[in-house]
């Protein structure tokens, strides 16, 4: 009869233990919520290095767009890019989503230039903007052109930075 009564305490605790395992639980139904990362951040300066160092092998891990040439390479980040790129503050960036670097003088080439960089959080994308402006003469005659090189860049949800288009405007 000793064996019987712990064998039987011994069933009772499995039994129990196996109904409450299979009796389904409350959990609240909430969708996930990606907590913001200042991995972006680190990424991005990353890429400055790697474009300043002209490092393609390590330009190209972010960039969505074939760039197998250095002449390819050359013309998507021209010197005007990477003198704007090294000047972002991007603490700045990030905590207030714009930064706008000094306006550089070229007067060999009558041009001014400038990036804003732009932060826009819901959507995670990151917009590098070139404006040039360009003083044309002709003679007595001069007349100002303006243009914009716009970098578009997705921030994935691990905070890699990608490069995904460029367009042109002006």
């Amino acid at each position: 009869m000793s064996l019987i009564r712990p064998m039987f305490l011994f069933f009772s605790l499995l039994f129990c233990m196996a109904a409450s395992a299979q009796t389904p639980q409350d959990i609240p139904d909430t969708p996930f919520l990606q907590k913001d990362t200042a991995y972006w951040v680190y990424n991005f300066r990353q890429f400055r290095d790697a474009v300043y160092q002209g490092d393609k092998k390590k330009a190209k891990v972010y960039v969505d767009l074939p760039t197998t040439e250095k002449e390819d390479f050359n013309k998507i980040f021209e010197k005007d890019f990477i003198k704007c790129l090294l000047k972002i503050k991007t603490e700045e960036l990030y905590k207030t989503g714009e930064y706008t670097t000094p306006t550089f003088e070229d007067s060999l080439a009558s041009k001014s230039y400038g990036m804003i960089a732009t932060w826009h959080k819901p959507d995670n994308t990151l917009m590098l903007n070139v404006i040039s402006k360009t003083i044309f003469k002709e003679g007595e005659e001069k007349w100002v052109g303006e243009s914009a090189v716009i970098y578009i860049f997705e921030i994935t949800k691990k905070g890699h930075i990608k490069l995904t288009s460029v367009a042109l405007a002006g």
